[in-house]
């Protein structure tokens, strides 16, 4: 199986794993045992607690009927809704009502309606009659669809049959995450680089994010609130999803064509030479991020800190705290994702191919001309250390107002000291592949 194929299989373990875990049942019924003195008397006690219309109304019809006797009352409350518990393992069901009754909690039970004795039950009945040494007694039953359940309180080993089997679904996404493992180090070069891993990530989020828009039918609570917003925002995230598929796919493909004989130079580096180019890569990859992070900054420092002194009030402070929050992460992601840059080169002899419209250095895979991207200068540096570089840029959008504007990526690719005049040659390449385009 190939690595692709291994972590789909392992998204699709832990994604019905997790289903699984809060897959609900279908349908429940809750009886309760019914206390018809309570009843009896809300129905037939003074109104003097009421208010109003009510009150009057429910003086009105005391005043033109006549008072039920209690067997009466309920004869008639029970009227072609009753179900006789003719199976003898109702005694223990009102058994257990009774003990919890007797005890002053909630004389409540939940049942899957294929336990027996609830298969006898149907929506057509509203009552359970028991009759034994004690009397007759009833429990009102009514069918909990899923979608409900949030509004009652129920044991969560009836609500969620597969929990009790957490140790097997446990074992299932362990599994899974060592699937993905198992062939990560055979890894070649297409499947080991940013976009080999771009198309598996993207892959593993598209299997996630159709969970998160399929749950809702295969629960069969589509016609709840969340169920709606899962479907929104799953189906956002999950064509972003396979946008980036078929992106990294493409820049997959044509890292394996030049790898595979379709480029301009192949350059490996001794791991001294290519240590010292690490050494000096991370320098100024930290130095532009950290600028960049420091231009950002100030920007919503200014605008966060004036709106802020300008409403005085809640919402301001709330608007400066997230813009500060987001500026931690940023700041996070500024200073780490430099460092796990140079920690993978330092872990790898250093390797460099380079394309007409594609550029392989370590591990990092960058591609220009399709989708709007393009090749915007390239030129060979000889100090501090030989090195290509190269400035693409593609197109981005953002505002409210979706209006379009170019990013700029920088990439040094290092030549090695006695490749000098290669790597010149490189250059006169690349500029006219790209006039040619």
């Amino acid at each position: 199986m190939s690595l692709l194929g291994r972590y789909i299989v392992a998204a699709c373990i832990v994604v019905m794993a997790v289903m699984a875990w809060w897959y609900p049942e279908p349908v429940l019924i809750r009886g309760e045992l019914v206390d018809w003195g309570q009843l009896y008397e809300r129905r037939h006690a003074p109104p003097e607690r009421m208010l109003g219309a009510m009150a009057l109304g429910k003086a009105f019809v005391q005043s033109v009927s006549e008072p039920l006797p209690l067997t009466e009352f309920i004869e008639r409350s029970t009227a072609d809704q009753s179900v006789p518990a003719g199976d003898p393992a109702w005694r223990d069901v009102f058994g257990s009502l009774d003990r919890a009754w007797g005890l002053g909690t909630d004389a409540v039970r939940f049942s899957r309606p294929s336990d027996p004795p609830f298969t006898d039950l149907d929506e057509g009945a509203r009552y359970v009659e028991y009759r034994d040494e004690q009397g007759v007694r009833h429990m009102e039953y009514r069918f909990v669809p899923a979608r409900d359940f949030g509004d009652y309180d129920i044991p969560e080993r009836l609500a969620f049959p597969a929990r009790p089997f957490w140790p097997a679904l446990l074992a299932a996404c362990l599994a899974a995450v060592g699937l993905c493992f198992a062939g990560g180090r055979s890894a070649g070069v297409v499947e080991s680089s940013s976009a080999g891993r771009g198309v598996r990530w993207s892959a593993v989020l598209a299997v996630v994010f159709s969970g998160v828009v399929l749950w809702p039918f295969v629960y069969g609570v589509v016609n709840s609130g969340p169920s709606y917003a899962s479907m929104l925002m799953g189906g956002l995230f999950l064509v972003g999803a396979l946008v980036g598929l078929g992106l990294f796919g493409a820049q997959a493909r044509r890292l394996r064509d030049m790898v595979e004989g379709r480029f301009v130079a192949h350059y490996t580096f001794d791991p001294a030479e290519w240590k010292a180019f690490a050494e000096w890569n991370y320098g100024q990859e930290t130095s532009q991020k950290r600028a960049l992070w420091l231009f950002i900054f100030v920007i919503a420092l200014l605008v966060g800190g004036g709106f802020m002194l300008v409403m005085r009030d809640e919402a301001s402070v709330w608007v400066f705290g997230v813009l500060m929050g987001l500026m931690a992460v940023l700041w996070v992601l500024a200073v780490a994702l430099p460092r796990l840059t140079y920690r993978r080169d330092l872990r790898r002899t250093g390797e460099v191919y380079v394309g007409e419209r594609c550029v392989y250095v370590n591990g990092t895979t960058h591609s220009w001309g399709t989708l709007g991207s393009r090749l915007e200068s390239v030129h060979m540096e000889k100090k501090p250390m030989p090195h290509i570089l190269l400035v693409y840029s593609y197109m981005m959008m953002a505002g409210r107002s979706l209006y379009f504007f170019r990013n700029y990526v920088q990439v040094r690719i290092p030549v090695p000291q006695n490749e000098v005049e290669s790597g010149a040659a490189v250059v006169k390449a690349l500029e006219k592949s790209a006039h040619a385009g």
